[in-house]
């Protein structure tokens, strides 16, 4: 089996080849390439990732390369983990949204819209090559964001084989199993929204529902991601969260805590890459791949547990943010999440996980081709939306469609290059709401020219 990931030169890449190298053997994965245009990110993560394989797994063929059609060709999966241009481009895309007074959030947020227009012609395009030179069954697992909005613009283009992933949902299923101090594979939840908005209407404890005792556990808001939310608004509604829910019910909190701390997440995270980069660099992966395990674990550590610090004024535990172990067993993260779609394809055996997929009628306030984020069955046929979960309550269900909305005109604006589109779906955006901020907004990212804004339509 050839799995291949594109972006593999970011520092994603050691996650990601830890995970695949773990279950190679039992998944029969016999070659991973990592495809970036980044050269130098290529040469210190692609060589870490080829080192990582020489201890796991050498039976595993490991390779690097700039051609994404000689990445792509015969894969049988395909990873999407691109970041077009780079940190600035995100930095630049936070401060234009921050100078008007709304939120940059790269994916909830203004900036969203902007990282959406670079990544989606170029999604388009590796897309085009996947349909032409991998495998006919091949299945693509989408994690470049803003991965809903991306995703759906790649199932409007009839690309069936684009899946949306986020780790949030694992990720707090994995924290929910620690407060309890059970086992991470006895807990399920159903999952129900859009990628970064989406509400766990129930939590099973080997098959149990769990979910009004955790909504009166006193731990859960302090060491899960629900320790951003006042605990009165989930108990009335008798549910849980996912994190970026934060930006909608205290956007302007969010706002007022950057403001104040004079830099967003984007210059927190560039930095943070900088410092790391600059270190490794200086390294050979051969010589000195020990002393770049621990500059890459100092620093993936140091990004982890400043996740919304900023915006929130929260900061993550210690214990929420491990040092990176290359020989601990790695079940999670979003390598994780494709492993065990792919595991039970291949062995027909049901499970469940949360993907971004279309609707299929699951609920019937949205369109079937909606893109969703939802608890899917999955078996040798792909995945199947779970239907009968509990219905959400009407403010929620609300802002699920006009979101949606957001999203449907979004992909169609960049698709079509059309500026009042854009302009229009920035428009009904939540966290914009203002025809007048759209247009302001639009026409900054238009002037500064290097998101792919050039050749649009006025």
């Amino acid at each position: 089996m050839k799995l291949c990931i594109l972006g593999g030169g970011g520092s994603r890449a050691m996650i990601l080849a830890k995970s695949l190298l773990q279950q190679a053997k039992s998944l029969s994965i016999s070659e991973i390439v990592f495809m970036d245009c980044h050269q130098e990110g290529l040469r210190i993560f692609g060589g870490m990732a080829q080192k990582a394989a020489s201890l796991i797994d050498p039976d595993v063929r490991v390779s690097c390369t700039t051609d994404p059609i000689e990445a792509i060709s015969n894969a049988d999966y395909v990873i999407t983990t691109v970041r077009v241009g780079g940190d600035s481009s995100r930095v630049q895309n936070e401060k234009i949204a921050l100078k008007h007074g709304v939120l940059g959030q790269e994916t909830t947020g203004a900036g969203g819209f902007a990282m959406a227009v670079s990544t989606i012609p170029v999604l388009r395009e590796y897309c085009s090559l996947i349909r032409q030179y991998a495998k006919k069954e091949v299945m693509v697992f989408n994690f470049s964001n803003p991965s809903g909005l991306v995703t759906q613009a790649m199932r409007d283009l009839g690309y069936d084989f684009v899946y949306g992933v986020c780790d949030a949902p694992s990720g707090f299923l994995r924290q929910i199993a620690n407060v309890r101090k059970g086992q991470s594979e006895d807990y399920k939840m159903d999952v129900f929204g859009l990628n970064h908005l989406s509400y766990f209407t129930s939590v099973r404890e080997k098959g149990e529902d769990i979910t009004a005792e955790l909504l009166r556990d006193p731990l859960l808001y302090t060491e899960t991601d629900m320790r951003y939310f006042e605990p009165d608004l989930p108990q009335k509604w008798g549910m849980l969260f996912n994190e970026y829910l934060y930006y909608f019910y205290y956007r302007e909190q969010a706002v007022a805590n950057i403001l104040r701390k004079g830099s967003t997440r984007g210059e927190s995270i560039m930095g943070i890459n900088e410092r790391m980069f600059e270190e490794l660099k200086q390294c050979n992966a051969e010589k000195d791949f020990d002393r770049m395990l621990e500059i890459y674990s100092k620093y993936n550590h140091e990004r982890e547990i400043s996740y919304m610090a900023t915006e929130s004024s929260v900061k993550r535990n210690e214990s929420a943010a491990p040092l990176f172990d290359l020989y601990s067993r790695e079940d999670g993260g979003y390598a994780g999440i494709a492993l065990a779609f792919i595991k039970a394809k291949i062995a027909g055996k049901e499970s469940e996980m949360v993907l971004s997929v279309p609707n299929q009628g699951t609920v019937e306030w949205l369109r079937d081709s909606d893109v969703v984020e939802v608890t899917c069955s999955i078996g040798p046929s792909g995945a199947t939306p779970k239907k009968g979960m509990k219905e959400l309550p009407e403010s929620a269900v609300e802002l699920i469609r006009t979101m949606k909305l957001y999203e449907r005109m979004a992909a169609r604006s960049i698709l079509e290059k059309d500026r009042n589109l854009a302009i229009e779906a920035l428009m009904v955006h939540p966290l914009i709401n203002s025809y007048s901020l759209a247009k302001a907004l639009i026409t900054d990212y238009l002037n500064l020219n290097v998101n792919g804004f050039d050749d649009w339509r006025a």
